[in-house]
């Protein structure tokens, strides 16, 4: 019964083999290459045959040759990955901005499906469903101990089918039931576009989809109606890149056409190199981008490129460094399953890569190393693109850290909001709201850590472990009760922070993520230091080397 599936096995092998075979062919030494292929080929073929006649259980043959599949491509790089019909609908989402389904973010809060937002003009919005809310059922049926991507999956679906979720709302008695119809729900690259000061235009950019680029013109073109725009703040952090080809449009409407903006090589890969070839709207405009260790991909092509031309100020932390380029092969057309493989990396117009040499890590140093802008400024070439000025992030208090970790902020907000139906004065936060959170913390106290606890404890383990004086562990009791009772002190050291964050979740929650953008402004720390540099010329061109 078992060696039925031994054919299956061998015709999945020849096609792999099939594909090593292709990618060898140019390999410097092809008789140790063909050596390693027939003993690897080998191995595994007797492998299979001893786990298929002697193992406990009967093998599920795909399961198995699955799991030989990813770990093969899981020795190469994290991009280099094997994806299935579920993977293909996420790539889809990624590559276009759009899925059908009804607009909803989820996650597990307290151990329910909660809705974290309701995303604008869809039909959740429309339907009334409010962050804080929980999904008890879909179609009928219990989300319970179902993950969020199983959950999310039955969210999604055929634009014009119907789905109906069974609610249950903080301050309501009962659950109650919203009937909805799936649209085609569309992400928005540009998330933010408004003016920070007089004349200075901010537009916050956070995908790379095939929209970007008419996203981001729309909404400059739009910014440009309502006032002149003497200069541009582009926001990049957090953006996690996306398509190269909209990376090339975006710097094309910043710099003339015909500009070189990436190349790639590869080893197997001749080199292509991508040029601007749409005419720049704002080709003289000052401009300073923002970018930080979650920038990366399409997002360091742009931010890269406008450093090389000497087009823009870079502000803010290294870049993540993530400069492979991705193709998708066809395995299996009637499954829809495919192949991501890296086939090169980007260059930018100064001739650096992009790519880190470990997948992921920091660069330790960054020095010049013979590369430079088109006005002669030293740059680095350590993976990632390193800033012009470098900038911060404000950094939060312990305290401020485990009120997120915990959800205290969203938790508070969902129940605020049960019992009051506007949104109450914000400006540096009224005292009535805050003494409600202070009160509403105080009722959890015993759920939220305080700064120490875990190396206290590590402390009493190793103390009871080992041959110490009682006294000396008394001492460590002591100070885990004097912490504890510092609570209070430590929650009035952070309370600016706390008001700030409470204030944006606020925000958030009665009036969306929009407007939560452009309160979370007013204390932005890169932001405000890219206003200062656009309204400074002579700095902003000493940095750019420009001669005037």
């Amino acid at each position: 019964m078992r060696r039925r599936w031994l054919p299956y096995f061998l015709l999945s092998w020849f096609i792999l083999s099939a594909v090593f075979l292709y990618s060898g062919r140019l390999q410097a030494d092809e008789q140790d290459y063909y050596q390693q292929l027939r003993k690897g080929w080998v191995y595994l073929q007797r492998v299979f045959e001893n786990l298929n006649a002697h193992y406990v259980d009967e093998l599920k043959p795909y399961d198995v040759i699955k799991a030989g599949i990813e770990g093969m491509v899981g020795q190469l790089d994290p991009y280099t990955v094997f994806i299935e019909e579920e993977g293909q609908r996420r790539l889809q989402m990624i590559t276009t901005g759009k899925y059908g389904g009804l607009g909803i973010e989820i996650s597990r809060r307290n151990n329910k499906i909660t809705v974290i937002t309701p995303i604008e003009n869809t039909p959740a919005k429309r339907a009334g469903i409010r962050a804080g809310d929980i999904i008890e059922a879909i179609n009928g049926v219990a989300v319970s101990g179902k993950n969020v991507d199983e959950v999310s999956e039955n969210l999604r679906g055929d634009i014009g089918t119907a789905v109906e979720l069974t609610l249950n709302r903080p301050g309501m008695t009962g659950t109650f039931k919203v009937s909805l119809v799936r649209s085609e729900i569309i992400i928005e690259d540009v998330r933010y576009a408004g003016f920070l000061e007089n004349g200075i235009a901010y537009i916050s950019l956070t995908g790379f989809t095939e929209k970007a680029y008419t996203e981001l013109r729309r909404a400059m073109l739009s910014l440009e109606k309502e006032q002149a725009v003497k200069g541009l703040v582009l926001d990049l952090r957090g953006n996690p890149g996306g398509l190269l080809e909209s990376a090339v449009d975006i710097v094309s409407l910043f710099v003339p056409r015909g500009e070189l903006v990436v190349f790639t090589k590869g080893f197997r890969e001749r080199e292509m190199k991508f040029h601007t070839s749409r005419e720049p709207i704002f080709p003289t405009i000052p401009m300073a981008v923002l970018i930080d260790n979650g920038s990366a991909s399409a997002a360091e092509i742009v931010a890269g490129a406008l450093q090389d031309l000497d087009r823009a100020v870079i502000i803010g932390q290294s870049s993540f460094g993530k400069g492979l380029v991705q193709k998708i092969f066809e395995i299996d057309p009637a499954l829809n399953a495919k192949l991501k493989i890296t086939t090169a990396k980007y260059y930018i117009p100064s001739g650096r890569c992009i790519q880190k040499d470990h997948y992921g890590a920091d660069s330790l140093q960054h020095k010049p190393t013979g590369y430079a802008t088109r006005n002669g400024r030293s740059v680095y070439d350590q993976g990632g693109i390193y800033p012009d000025v470098h900038a911060e992030n404000d950094s939060l208090y312990f305290v401020a850290q485990e009120l997120i970790r915990r959800n205290a902020f969203f938790d508070f907000v969902v129940q605020y909001r049960s019992h009051e139906a506007t949104l109450p004065s914000l400006p540096g936060l009224s005292d009535p709201v805050f003494l409600e959170f202070k009160n509403f913390v105080r009722g959890r106290q015993a759920d939220l850590s305080y700064e120490g606890q875990t190396e206290l404890k590590q402390l009493e383990k190793v103390l009871l472990h080992g041959r110490y004086d009682e006294q000396i562990l008394q001492q460590v009791k002591q100070l885990q009760t004097e912490l504890e009772q510092s609570r209070e002190s430590q929650f009035r050291q952070s309370e600016s922070q706390i008001r700030e964050i409470l204030r944006l979740e606020l925000v958030d929650n009665y009036l969306g993520t929009k407007a939560r953008d452009k309160a979370a402004l007013d204390f932005d720390h890169p932001a405000h230091m890219a206003i200062d540099l656009l309204k400074n010329k002579r700095n902003y061109q000493q940095i750019l080397a420009i001669k005037n």
